[in-house]
This record gives C-alpha cells, structure tokens and sequence, in this order.
C-alpha cells in the first residue's frame, strides 16, 4: 500500500506540475502569438486572450494547491530529508513556483485585466497614460512571473 500510496501522490505532484510548466509554455509561447496573429484588431485580440488566461490562471492556482498538497504529504508520509541537497533545492524551486504563480494568477493578471476591462476605450489611450502605464507594468510583470514559474517547475520537475 505505501507504494501505491506513493504512486498516487507522485502522480498528483506531476500533474500539477505538468498544468503549471506545460500551461505557461502554451499560453505563454503559443496561444498569445496565435491569437495577436489571427484577430484583426489588438483590442479584440487582448479580450480573446485575457479570456484564456483568466482560465488559465484558475487552472494555475488549483495545480499549485495539488503540488503544495502533494508536496507536503510526500514529506510526512515518506519521510524526505530536507537536509539532502537535491530536497532542498527542489523545495526552494517550488516556493519560488508557487510565489510567482500566486503574484501572476491572483494579483497582476487580474488586476490588468480589470483596468482593461473599466477604462473604455483603452485601446485608444495614449501611451502615457497612467491606466496604460500601469497596465504595460503589470503585462510585463506577468509575463515574467510566467517565465518563472516555467523555469522554477522545470527544475522541481528534473529533482523529483
């Protein structure tokens, strides 16, 4: 039973993982690009995709609470020595996952996509004002918080 108990929570810690790096890559990389591409204007474009990436974000937090959950229930239950190198660092690779995808998922995209969402005629602002600042803040700010949740869960991917 401990390995199948093992298994299960094996299981559950990749997945989340796989939503968390595999998710960021194709939003990231591959729908955003795709979407800028096909719409005709880049307004439409940013409602199209702040669409998937507020689902995205919500997938994103509950596959951050299954490797937390996971990650946890590994250590107590099998006993993982945190003074190995290799534990450690894969512990510090994922506060530093969950940190960025918590700022990311639950602060800077919702709150862009909010100013975007309560300016009217956002698209036709100038580039200095201050809700467009503030947007281009946040976007950028995702974007590499995004990164590196992608980085951070590769790493915790290659120690488990």
């Amino acid at each position: 039973m401990d390995t199948l108990s093992f298994d299960l929570l094996k299981l559950g810690y990749h997945i989340g993982l796989a939503v968390l790096v595999g998710g960021g890559l194709v939003v990231g990389s591959a729908a955003a690009p795709a979407i800028f591409r096909a719409v005709r204007s880049r307004g439409e474009a940013a409602n199209v995709f702040a669409g998937v990436l507020a689902r995205y974000d919500g997938l994103a937090i509950l596959a951050l609470l299954v490797v937390a959950l996971t990650t946890v229930l590994r250590a107590v239950a099998f006993e993982e020595d945190p003074g190995d190198l290799r534990i450690a660092t894969r512990w510090v690779a994922l506060a530093h996952m969950g940190a960025t995808t918590l700022y990311g998922s639950v602060w800077a995209n919702p709150v862009a996509r909010a100013i975007r969402r309560q300016t009217p005629g956002f698209d036709d602002l100038p580039e200095t004002d201050p809700r467009r600042r503030e947007f281009a803040a946040l976007h950028e700010r995702s974007r590499r918080a995004l990164s590196a949740v992608v980085l951070f869960g590769l790493v915790a991917i290659f120690l488990s």
